[in-house]
């Protein structure tokens, strides 16, 4: 009995030191700016993060409990935006980022 022991903790030994034949694979994922509007500029990445800071920074002072961003946004033309979000972006002291991805966000709502 001792040595079917022996025997047997040493081939679980040699099965768990031997070298794995598992096939690994390697996956890189690359991440393409894509756009999504009429005139082809503003990156997919800029619209998401751009609600995000909308949401975080523009709702809280303006409209509190509300109406909807989209229901916000569409009251302005986009003629009307491009005068409006400058001061808006400096008084929410928004970095140069936030500030692109803010407008993204609003003239991609405007869109559709």
């Amino acid at each position: 009995m001792k040595h079917l022991f022996i025997a047997f903790t040493a081939a679980g030994f040699l099965v768990a030191c031997s070298p794995k034949t598992t096939e690994i694979i390697e996956v890189t994922e690359t991440v393409e700016e894509t756009t999504s509007s009429t005139n082809g500029d503003m990156p997919k990445a800029d619209i998401g993060e751009g609600k995000v800071v909308f949401l975080k920074n523009c709702l809280t002072c303006h409209y509190g409990n509300g109406p909807s961003s989209a229901e916000t946004i569409d009251n302005f033309s986009k003629k009307q935006f491009e005068n409006i979000l400058p001061k808006m972006i400096k008084n929410a002291e928004l970095n140069t980022e936030q500030s692109r991805q803010v407008k993204a966000y609003i003239f991609w709502e405007l869109e559709n």
